[in-house]
């Protein structure tokens, strides 16, 4: 009796399992999608019920819904404070990732400059930045300058810490190839050191944004801001304006996430050879 090859295109062929796979893939995808957006509306949920059921008083804590109502109807105001206060993140976080990666690339070839360097670095990372943010407007007056140094100060610690270990965590076998080849330092840099680096520089980005909306909120605290969202929650927290208050505390919140979201993207997008990216 002679054995024939299964017809490719007949019911029940090694199609259904590919079939199966491709709907767990969506369901996958579609997960990663709608569970965070489902756990942000539970919480909120639960939020707006905890208010009624306890009787929690509007003045104490509002309710979702009336602060997206409050935000809904200045919307006007929430952006124009939402766009001072990202553009000031955004350029300590800037500064913070430029002079990181210069001192991270030098620290990283020599272990004497690094233990100089990192206590300084440990000491910036554990003092609170409240501590020394008065300091900084002594020293630069107000305005821009003293929100964007504390912002970078607080951003650079990580990009700093995560960009040297990236550096140094290259395989030295490769280092040692690239060097038979007679390859420059700049070519060991960009082809081995960089690449190995972008996982943890990437983490650092993530946690770094948090970091950048906290400095350029407390710099407004400080430095004499007439807009920003920390200005607005400073003016709500004196003229007892609980919603506005709230209210800034919300976008503070969507815009970190969006943030990250962006940076998540562009990692995929750089790192899609990465490990780590493969699902």
């Amino acid at each position: 009796m002679v054995a024939t090859a299964p017809d490719p295109t007949a019911t029940g062929s090694p199609r259904a399992p590919r079939d199966a796979l491709g709907q767990r893939s969506w369901f996958s995808a579609a997960s990663v999608a709608v569970a965070p957006v489902l756990g942000i509306t539970l919480f909120l949920l639960g939020w707006q019920a905890a208010t009624k059921i306890f009787d929690i008083k509007q003045y104490e804590l509002p309710t979702p819904s009336s602060i997206l109502s409050s935000i809904n109807g200045d919307k006007t105001y929430y952006l124009e404070n939402a766009r001072t206060t990202l553009w000031e993140a955004f350029l300590g976080f800037a500064v913070a990732f430029g002079i990181a990666m210069v001192v991270a690339a030098i620290i990283a070839h020599s272990r004497v400059l690094e233990r100089m360097l990192m206590p300084l670095v440990v000491l910036a990372q554990v003092t609170p930045l409240i501590a020394y943010a008065p300091a900084f407007v002594i020293w630069m007056g107000f305005g821009l300058r003293p929100i964007v140094t504390m912002t970078a100060i607080v951003c650079g610690v990580p990009f700093l810490v995560n960009a040297t270990t990236g550096l140094r965590s290259v395989d030295p076998n490769l280092i040692e190839l690239a060097r038979s080849v007679d390859a420059s330092k700049w070519e060991v840099f960009v082809r081995l050191r960089l690449p190995s680096a972008l996982p943890n520089i990437f983490t650092a980005a993530r946690i770094a944004v948090g970091l950048a909306l906290m400095g350029a909120v407390l710099g407004e605290f400080f430095a004499g801001s007439r807009s920003g969202l920390g200005y607005s929650v400073k003016v709500a927290q004196n003229h007892n304006l609980p919603l506005q208050l709230w209210g800034s505390v919300y976008v503070l919140a969507v815009l970190g996430a969006l943030a990250i979201i962006l940076i998540s993207g562009i990692e995929r997008y750089v790192l899609h050879w990465h490990a780590s990216q493969r699902r």
